[in-house]
């Protein structure tokens, strides 16, 4: 099956007044048409900063170099007004913190109308009928259409963002922390969601802080530590045996695995990795990891990792 989304050494740096900062480092990854591709790792690991590149997103201090190749078109280098026609229509982006990125000041019903009818898709006295339909497909009432996002519990938010996300019909959506915050049973029903939007056909990828939700959901997994990609598997390989140090310790967190906490500090955003940025924490570490930057590949995966050479 062709690659829907092609990554080849990307990198993002952020120019701040400390110094330069290394949020994505030497990246090459692919997404798979039709199958749902989970990002996780701890917080300030580089997950979203990804998916912001992908959707040309970054704030006006970043740099992203490589290559990002969405069906066929390069997407580094896009100027805004070329993205524009990719952005929405071919790839959603559904953003952290729905209370946030729902506009305060316009009614759901404007809010999930507002990208078809802008691109002409929808004419101005069809847009409740659309804002219904698209509610709908989030699991929301009808009523919820003439509410403000203020007025939304966190998870309603979080559907009435991700109905506005798939407003335009795209291929390809990413979810950035879609049940950050949510209770358990909104986490369900997020979760539920997300699985429908998979078998509508949909690409997706759910970058999450949640193993769970992940491993509920994903056909594959990315692991990302310290700015880089240190796994990639199939997720029913990965959850059984993940094979990178950093993916096992990141498993062995979990309470049903007994919280085991992970020694040591995480790396520097101001240090670029020039190996493995696991290395001063690893209880395999070797000399030659500091500068091991090369994915074993594995029957089921590939893992930036010597130790299965």
């Amino acid at each position: 099956m062709s690659a829907l989304l092609e990554i080849s050494n990307l990198n993002v740096t952020f120019k701040t007044r400390t110094g330069k900062g290394y949020a994505v480092t030497d990246v090459s990854a692919s997404v798979e048409r039709n199958k749902v591709t989970a990002i996780v790792g701890e917080s300030g690991s580089g997950k979203s900063v990804l998916g912001s590149a992908i959707v040309g997103l970054l704030p006006v201090n970043a740099k992203a170099e490589g290559s990002i190749v969405f069906d066929g078109r390069e997407l580094i280098g896009l100027s805004d007004t070329q993205y524009d026609s990719v952005r929405g229509e071919q790839i959603g982006w559904v953003a952290q913190n729905a209370i946030s990125a729902l506009n305060p000041s316009f009614k759901i019903k404007e809010l999930v109308s507002e990208a078809p009818f802008h691109k002409r898709r929808i004419k101005w006295k069809q847009k409740r009928a659309f804002a219904n339909e698209q509610l709908r497909k989030a699991n929301l009432c009808e009523a919820v259409a003439e509410n403000y996002s203020f007025e939304l519990s966190g998870g309603m938010a979080q559907r009435a963002l991700i109905a506005t996300g798939i407003g335009l019909d795209p291929s390809f959506l990413i979810l950035d922390e879609p049940t950050k915050g949510l209770d358990p049973v909104n986490t369900e029903s997020i979760k539920d969601l997300i699985l429908a939007l998979a078998r509508s056909g949909k690409t997706l990828l759910v970058i999450t802080h949640d193993v769970k939700l992940a491993k509920e959901i994903a056909d594959q997994v990315w692991v990302f530590y310290g700015s880089k990609i240190v796994e990639m598997a199939d997720a029913d390989s990965f959850f059984d045996a993940p094979a990178h140090p950093y993916s096992q310790g990141l498993l062995d967190a979990l309470p049903s695995r007994g919280l085991k906490a992970i020694a040591g500090e995480s790396p520097s955003f101001y240090t670029r990795p020039s190996g493995c940025p696991f290395e001063p924490r690893c209880p395999h570490a070797r000399p030659e990891c500091v500068n091991w930057s090369e994915f074993v590949n594995l029957d089921d995966r590939q893992v930036l990792c010597l130790k299965y050479c």
